[in-house]
Order: C-alpha cells, then structure tokens, then sequence
C-alpha cells in the first residue's frame, strides 16, 4: 500500500511483501545452532506476525486475504543454504551495470534541463562522483509518462549528451497510472486494445493519480506487458537511449481515491487467462511486481545486450528478479535513519539485496548532523541514492556549506575506491544468492549476543563491519564485534580488536565506525574520477589483513550480458602469512566457470599496490613469481604499526587480475 509519511513500529502494510521467514534453531546437549526457511508465495495481500519468544519457539501467524496455501520449506543448515535454496525456487538476482553501484542523486524534481545540467556540472565542480541522475514526475508532459515537458524538458538530448561526456547515467519516472487523454498515445493504445484493469461490472477501471483521473494497465495479462515493452523502443520513446534507466513508483498500485489508497478487491484481471476472471485480491501484491518485470523487459526489448537498471516501490517475492527496491518515502528524522538498517538487511534476507533508502529522508529538511550521519551511513547501503521532496529545501552536498561538503566528498570517495568489493559482492549475490548486506549473526549463529545488535550493525559482505548513528549528539557509543579478530577500516595502523564482545568507541564527525574482519581481503580502485565508467581503466590495490587471508574479485564489462558466456574474471587470493597467491575461484552457480576477458586491455587490469595490514614482522623485499618466468623482485615500504605489527605496501608488483601469480614476502 502507498502510506503517506509511513510511522515507524507499526504493523501495517507498507510497498511490498515476501512472506518468507528464516528461523535459527537451538539444540540441547550444546550441538551447534541452525537455520531453515518457510515461504508462502502467496500474492493477496498477508501479514506474517512474529511473536516474542517463549516456552520452547517462536510462533508466527501467517493471514492471507485470498487464494491457496502454496508452501516451501527449506532445510538449511546454515542462512547460506536457505537463501540458495529459496532462490532456487524464486530464481537469481539481477545483476545490475556497474555504474548504478554508484551514488544516484535524485530531487521531486529537477526544475528543467538547465537545472540538471548545472547540478551534473557542480558535482564536477565540487569533486564529488556521482553516477545517476533522477528525473520525477514534472519532467514530463503533464504527467504523461514516455514524454518530456514541453518547455522545461524541450531539449533532453543536451542533458544526455552532458551525463553521457562524463559517462554518467540519466533516470526517468514511469508511473504504471496512464492518464486518461484523448491526445495520448499510450492511452489510446491501451484503452483500445482492452488492456486495462476492469470493475467487477467489466468497464475499464479508472481512478485518481498524479495525473487526474487515470487508468490502470492489467500488467497480470502477459498481452499488456508484451505492448508496454514496446513503449521502451527507440522509435517509440523520444529521446530514448539504450541506457536510459526507470524508476516505476506507484506501483502498490495506488490510486488517491480508492479504498485504502489503492484499487478495488474486486477488480478484474486477465491473468493468464482467456477472461477477466481474476479478482485483484488475489493478485494485489504482484500487480507492482508485473509493473516492474514489464519495464525490464522492455529495456532489454530495446536493447537486448544492454543491462537494464529499474527501481520500484512496490514487490514481491522474486522481485531481485527484475532489479533493485528502496524502502520508499521516509522522512528526514533520526529514527528513519535508525529504521533502515533492519529494513534493508531484512529485505537482502529476502533475496532483495539491491536495496536501500532515501538519503538524508524524503519528508521535511534534514538538521545538518542527520544530513552528515545518513550519508556517512547510506554509502554502505546497496543502492545509494539521495532524495527529496518537491517542498524540501535544496540539498545537495554543497547546499550545506564546506564543512559538509568535504565530508560528502571523502566519505563517497569511500564509495567508489571500494567499486571493486561491492560489484564483487552483487556478482556473488545474483551468481550464488549471497546477500549483499547480513545481520551480524549470520555466520555466526551460536552467538547470542550478535542477535542483540540486528538493529544498528550489519556486515557488507562477511569481512566488513558497519555500526550506524542513529541518535543526535552522539559522542561514544558501543560497538559489538562478532567472533574473530577486526581491524579499523579508517585506521590499519591500530591493533585489532578481539571479538565477541562490545567496545567503546569515540564517535568520529566525519564516519560511522567501520571494521575489518582479519583473515579477509579487500579490493579497491583508489582514484576519484567523476563516475564509475571514468574508473575502467585504473589499476586494483589488494589490500590484505591479518597473517593468513583470502578473498575473491569479480570483473568483467561492466554493463553487457557477456558474463552469461563467461566473459568475465573471477579470482581468488589467499595469503598464508608469507605469500600472496592468486588463483581461479570456484564458479558461481548461476554464472558458470569464467572464461577471462580477452578483449581487455591488460593495464586495465594491473595491480599498482598490495597492502598488508597486521603483519608481525617487517618485510624488507619482495618478489613476484608467475609459471615458467624469472621472479620480479620489488621494493617493500614498511611501517610499524600499535601492537607491534606492521603494514607493508608492495608498489608496482606487476600483477594482473585474470592471470596466476605469486607475491612473497621476504623477511
């Protein structure tokens, strides 16, 4: 349902819904904890109530308004093995273009063509990368979607042309509400096509949206998805592009005007069928997920090697299917910041991991600390965007002053030197169902206290840590650390601290606290460029913490579908305390074995630097040593670290990703 300036810590109904539950199960006799998984896809509008714990379980009570009890249980063990095995039923992620793991800068709305063009310039001019630009609903032609304003957005191709020069990408709203014009071509076509939902008393149904009186396409009847693809052809939309983006809202559906701000139970649907025979109460919850698999693949009807990218409000399960979620109209307040951390791990717990909020909020003017704090935050979300309302004040980073400015600035730098981690982490997401972001207590099951922290940390991947800010005026705060041994992600000259248990931490200005779990390896790009497109060709730095480690790369294009013919790199590194070597990795379920990249210029995929965090001993040489050739011996720079340890930084070790070597240290 679409809930105007939703409350936090209610049980009501909010965009979307995946019924499934995953449960962690504890053995007497001290064998080790469990997980297993329940799922009821069913699609009428449900609650699923979870009771306190008592006695021996948890109960939870699952309502359906309609239709039947198809059940799926899965065995686990692990979370791991119930997220495949329940992707094995909803299908894999899409994997998106490398340029929408950037950030996204979105405002209700930008006032014309001049107006974007000088936001994109001023994030040039102000050194901040940025990768997408939004466009609301006033940038069309009365609220007519697949058109531009007549005035204000004349002249479009200019503003694609600027975010093309800096390979940038540009978004564009399309609504599934269609105005009813007799001088509108989407809505002749569909009204005369009988492609409309329908009233019980079968006349096509209309209701009350942005744009006045609307009607709604049936996107359950496979017909009417098959004609809103052809929406999308180049021919079709004007100024269209192969690599235009969609943001689908509104797609609960809702209607202004309707019970519950949304249509009639008793609707009618042609959903696979020769009839309208389907009522939408039984269907409510996929009308959005329709929406939003029409719109993909009407991106790939124009052009089919060419990786879409569509947002949407509303979803279902298997909506990763399609493409990324954000947690919809929140509001600048600090408990919405606190909010959306379980929002977000829980929807990567439903398969959904490309997801995130609006940053700072989109209700209401953020205080200038909730502005520092939820982007100090919102650069670990999945999907990075920032937001506002048509009545906010403006607020992009240099609308603050230079204090915030060179704050945004750092910490989105953050972002994009860590652009080779995170595409690692969405190709191991839509390639074997890892989530992106997972609650503390995911690998680590038979500890209690991590279940206390759901709220406030998450790991991105399993190697790091983040701790949100979710109250004003912090000045320390309790950091808990699972298992294992955690350096600082802002400091690797400091020791690492010792896990399971919680630590007391100043709270920086300028980050949220952010740790590394030893054993692990990052992989980083470490120039600001405008965009993630300007990054293809800069070289990779390794960087390496704790005495043994070992971590995975993925890399490939970029924004085609080549990597369904294994056109890609995937390689795993482990260091055993002396040498770092390199090797393929074990191939992701739904990508297959890679093939390398042989159309890749090989500078493009040169390591410039190889850190090593927490060493105990100083390294005085190294050499690199690759099959049948002579060893490249390399200079070591060494600097003692607390504790003492050391980080070493190995330049120009003449390595490549895709390629096998070895890195050894001599001490």
């Amino acid at each position: 349902l679409d809930v105007f300036e939703y409350a936090l810590d209610v049980p009501m109904a909010l965009y979307g819904a995946v019924p499934v539950v995953t449960a962690v199960h504890r053995w007497p006799g001290g064998a080790p904890a469990t997980a297993s998984g329940f799922f009821l896809p069913n699609p009428s509008e449900g609650f699923v109530k979870v009771d306190k714990a008592h006695g021996d379980g948890t109960p939870t009570w699952w309502l359906f308004e309609s239709g039947v009890l198809d059940a799926f249980m899965f065995a686990g063990p692990t979370p791991q093995a119930v997220l495949e095995q329940y992707h094995t039923v909803t299908g894999w992620g899409r994997f998106p273009p490398i340029s929408t793991l950037g950030k996204h800068q979105s405002r209700w709305n930008y006032v014309d063509t001049a107006d974007s063009i000088a936001v994109n310039t001023k994030f040039d001019q102000h050194d901040i990368p940025y990768d997408v630009l939004w466009l609301d609903i006033e940038h069309t032609d009365g609220k007519k979607y697949f058109t531009w304003h007549p005035s204000h957005f004349a002249k479009p191709n200019e503003l694609l042309d600027a975010l093309a020069a800096d390979k940038r990408k540009l978004v564009t709203i399309i609504d599934p509400h269609i105005k009813k014009d007799s001088g509108y071509d989407v809505f002749n076509q569909l009204k005369n096509m009988d492609f409309m939902t329908k009233t019980k008393s079968g006349q096509q149904y209309d209701g009350w949206c942005w744009p006045g009186t609307s009607f709604y396409p049936d996107f359950c009847n496979p017909d009417m998805r098959i004609q809103w693809t052809k929406f999308f052809a180049l021919d079709y939309y004007p100024h269209n592009r192969p690599d235009l983006y969609t943001w689908n809202d509104m797609n609960e559906p809702s209607v202004f005007n309707g019970p519950e701000v949304t249509m009639p139970r008793d609707n009618l649907h042609k959903c696979h069928t020769g009839s309208y025979g389907v009522e939408h109460r039984d269907v409510h919850n996929v009308y959005g997920f329709y929406h939003h698999m029409a719109t993909v693949q009407g991106q790939l009807a124009r052009a089919p090697n060419v990786r879409p990218f569509v947002l949407t409000r509303s979803f279902f399960a298997g909506s990763h299917r399609h493409g990324a979620v954000w947690t919809g109209d929140n509001m600048a307040r600090w408990g919405h910041l606190a909010r959306s951390v379980p929002m977000i791990v829980s929807l990567c717990l439903c398969g959904i991991s490309f997801s995130g909020a609006d940053v700072p909020g989109f209700f209401y003017d953020p205080e200038p600390e909730l502005f520092r704090r939820w982007h100090q935050l919102g650069i670990w979300y999945p999907f990075y965007r920032g937001h506002a309302h048509l009545e906010t004040k403006r607020r992009e980073p240099w609308m603050l002053g230079d204090e915030i400015t060179y704050m945004v600035r750092e910490q989105v730098t953050v972002r994009y030197q860590l652009l080779p981690t995170w595409y690692t982490l969405f190709a191991e997401w839509a390639g074997s169902g890892l989530p992106i972001l997972r609650p503390l207590w995911y690998h680590s099951l038979d500890d209690k206290q991590a279940f206390e922290h759901a709220n406030d940390h998450f790991l991105v991947g399993e190697s790091i840590l983040v701790r949100a800010i979710t109250e004003a005026g912090t000045k320390r705060l309790n950091v808990y650390l699972p298992p294992g041994e955690w350096f600082d992600f802002w400091d690797a000259k400091l020791p690492p601290k010792t896990g399971e248990r919680a630590i007391s931490v100043d709270a920086h200005s300028e980050r949220v606290p952010v740790y590394v779990k030893a054993g692990h390896i990052l992989f980083k790009k470490m120039r600001r460029r405008r965009s993630a497109g300007a990054m293809a060709g800069d070289p990779y730095t390794i960087v390496v913490y704790g005495q043994q480690a070992k971590g995975r790369v993925y890399v490939d294009d970029g924004d085609s579908h080549a990597y369904h013919e294994g056109t890609f790199i995937y390689d795993e590194f482990e260091f055993d305390g002396a040498a770092l070597h390199s090797r393929a990795a074990p191939p992701l379920l739904a990508f297959g074995t890679a093939k390398g990249l042989p159309d890749t210029p090989t500078r493009h995929l040169r390591v410039e630097r190889v850190v090593f965090v927490g060493l105990p001993r100083r390294p005085v040489s190294a050499r690199l040593s690759r099959a049948g050739g002579e060893p490249d011996l390399l200079q070591v720079t060494a600097e003692e670290a607390q504790g003492g340890l050391w980080v070493a930084t190995v330049k120009k070790p003449t390595g490549h990703l895709g390629s096998q070597w070895s890195l050894e240290l001599v001490f």
